[in-house]
């Protein structure tokens, strides 16, 4: 949105109605701490809990002196229950940087000889500290907590922003007893509900009332939202964010309407809001190529060669020359004249100024906007702005799309950082825009290709040839780039504790659109068990750990791998002269059941030689829930194979 707009239509709300909405509703009362809550030593809802909120209590209104302000009571009740739960004493509290935290007050309550002790949270002990650009943050620990302890803490936010009020999430990673939520503001406002997670525990009441606003009396909106005994949102293996599935209902601003003075659509279809992000300095106006930039992109482009040699070497350029702060944003912290000086910004820092320096070579690219994994999924229906959180460049040349990202220049130009792997993201453009897949040809990619002889103690000696791609590719150029050459090794032989690794080297390092190669020399001590005339042999010596990823009995949320898998796995073992294979695996393909997965198990002999083959390939990404025993099945039945064994004896 317009900034100057925006301060208009404060100036012109606060000039005609001097808005203010009284009254503080509390439904409880700070101190007054019931006996049961005290003396409980178990959640029934959930004897597993370390903790549980015994009340979360929030309410929203607004209120104006020289300025609309939104007004956020908070209100919360924990009950430690064992010492794993004690973290709940250390509070924090996020707010933004033109926002204000007053009026905190906290404290713990305990029995103690029959009577109650309060330790009360002193005004020193409570520090203000800045997090980020955007973000402050308020940390204060509360005294005296132990298992049994009840903990007790309320604050006020005063915030200028009326585009997002409060987001209250009624489900957290602790169950949840009682929640209340209250919400009130003047007709003049109309928002858009941005809910998530199952709020079926969750009861909705909502009146048009009559407001005091400024003085006057007008028709206002009053929602009021209860919930009891939410269960703990259980975070759940290969699976987006918590953003996703947390029980929780937001707002965002949609318009703004008072009869004869004012209209403004705030929050728009996708198309309009591509044009209102096109006119903000922070993103649209960022685009436009300072001097540096244009230079830059002339010396790039005159070393000739076609368009895609071209984004190489401007993607090269940005990756090499930018470092990112970690921060991941839609919009610029900066003008880009100073970023680049500096070499250093945030996610849309970066990869606004590589869209910026394309185009001035004359390569077609525009911003695509995004919600990161752990950020949960965009509504291809609704825009809701605050639902975005990042920004890549979209790029044509030589008529094929990529998808491309400079924040780490260990990846390769046309590789995507894996958590953008998330649905779908909107391209911004000066005709409105469109969706796009934020998928390219990102995958777990790995082959590995043994030769072993076995001695008849039972040990393997060979080597390994193996090369990785895409994500496997980039975590071995990563540790090799922070950690060195020999930390890998290390990690190779921790992860890998039963091989006695001799000797390893690493090819295509530095070659990024290729394969990492690995070569490795390695023994295997005790692969096989070995008795009066017989060993016992499991052909699959690596990646073989025996554990199923899908283990719980049931799923809430579906599950997402993010990109397919691949996996080939090639082992030839040369069995010691005087012994026979008495006994077998046969081969075997698995199919997961409905699809989108199968593992092939290829078994063979030549001679003395056992050789074995395995491919797993997961061509599917997303899962629903009902097919959740789907997944657990396929991947039992792959352990179980893999455990399958062959059986020698020597020759008499």
């Amino acid at each position: 949105m317009n900034i100057s707009l925006r301060q208009s239509a404060f100036i012109l709300i606060s000039m005609v109605f001097n808005i203010a909405l009284q009254g503080q509703i509390r439904e409880i009362t700070f101190g007054e701490i019931p006996e049961e809550d005290l003396v409980m030593t178990e959640y029934a809802e959930d004897q597993s809990a370390d903790a549980v909120i015994l009340e979360n209590y929030t309410r929203v209104s607004m209120r104006s002196g020289e300025k609309i302000l939104v007004i956020t009571d908070r209100h919360i009740r924990i009950k430690v229950i064992n010492t794993d739960g004690l973290d709940y004493a250390n509070v924090e509290i996020p707010f933004g940087r033109d926002e204000k935290v007053l009026g905190i007050k906290a404290a713990s309550y305990n029995m103690e000889d029959g009577k109650r002790v309060t330790g009360i949270v002193d005004r020193k002990s409570i520090y203000y500290e800045e997090s980020n650009r955007y973000r402050n943050t308020v940390r204060f620990s509360v005294p005296n907590v132990r298992p049994g302890s009840v903990i007790e803490y309320k604050y006020t936010v005063e915030s200028p922003d009326i585009f997002t009020l409060y987001t209250l999430e009624f489900q957290h990673e602790i169950p949840v007893v009682r929640c209340g939520f209250h919400v009130e503001f003047p007709g003049y406002f109309e928002y858009k509900f941005v809910t998530g997670g199952d709020l079926s525990k969750v009861r909705y009441n909502k009146t048009e009332s009559q407001v005091n606003f400024g003085g006057d009396i007008v028709i206002g909106f009053v929602g009021h939202w209860t919930a009891f005994n939410i269960p703990a949102y259980r975070e759940e293996p290969f699976s987006t964010g918590s953003e996703d599935y947390y029980a929780r209902i937001g707002f965002e601003l949609s318009k703004i309407e008072i009869p004869g003075y004012y209209f403004e659509e705030v929050s728009p279809t996708y198309p309009k809001l591509s044009v209102k992000l096109l006119e903000r300095s922070d993103f649209g106006l960022y685009l436009n190529t300072n001097s540096s930039i244009r230079k830059k992109a002339g010396e790039l482009k005159a070393m000739g060669g076609s368009e895609t040699d071209l984004l190489r070497r401007i993607y090269s350029f940005v990756s090499e020359h930018m470092m990112w702060n970690g921060y991941e944003d839609y919009t610029s912290s900066a003008a880009m004249k100073k970023i680049y000086s500096d070499a250093r910004g945030n996610a849309a820092d970066i990869n606004m100024m590589l869209v910026s320096m394309l185009r001035a070579a004359g390569i077609q690219a525009d911003p695509v906007i995004l919600s990161t994994r752990d950020h949960g999924l965009l509504n291809t229906y609704f825009a809701i702005i605050q639902r975005f959180n990042y920004v890549v460049a979209s790029v044509r040349v030589d008529g094929v799309q990529y998808l491309v990202d400079a924040t780490d220049p260990m990846r390769p130009f046309n590789m995507l950082p894996f958590r953008c792997l998330n649905g779908q993201g909107w391209t911004v453009t000066d005709k409105g825009g469109s969706w796009v897949d934020l998928r390219t040809n990102e995958q777990n990619h790995e082959t590995m290709r043994f030769a072993f002889d076995l001695s008849e103690e039972g040990s393997l000696k060979g080597t390994a040839s193996n090369s990785y791609e895409s994500y496997d590719a980039w975590t071995v150029r990563k540790i090799c780039k922070l950690e060195g050459e020999e930390a890998y090794i290390d990690m190779m032989r921790s992860v890998n504790n039963s091989w006695r690794i001799d000797a390893l080297e690493l090819g295509n390092l530095g070659e990024l659109e290729n394969p990492v190669l690995e070569s490795i020399s390695l023994t295997v001590p005790d692969a096989a068990e070995t008795g009066e005339g017989i060993m016992y042999l499991n052909p699959v010596i690596y990646d073989r750990d025996g554990s199923n990823e899908f283990y719980a009995d049931d799923r809430l949320s579906p599950i997402d791998i993010g990109c397919p898998s691949f996996k080939h796995y090639s082992c030839e073992i040369t069995i010691p002269e005087g012994w026979t294979i008495a006994e077998m695996p046969g081969s075997a393909n698995i199919n997961l059941s409905g699809g989108g997965g199968q593992f092939k198990y290829n078994i063979r002999t030549e001679g003395r030689k056992i050789i074995l083959d395995t491919e797993t390939n997961i061509s599917t990404v997303t899962f629903p829930p009902e097919r959740y025993g789907d997944l657990r099945n396929f991947r039992s039945n792959i352990i179980r194979k893999q455990a399958e064994v062959v059986i020698l004896k020597k020759v008499i």
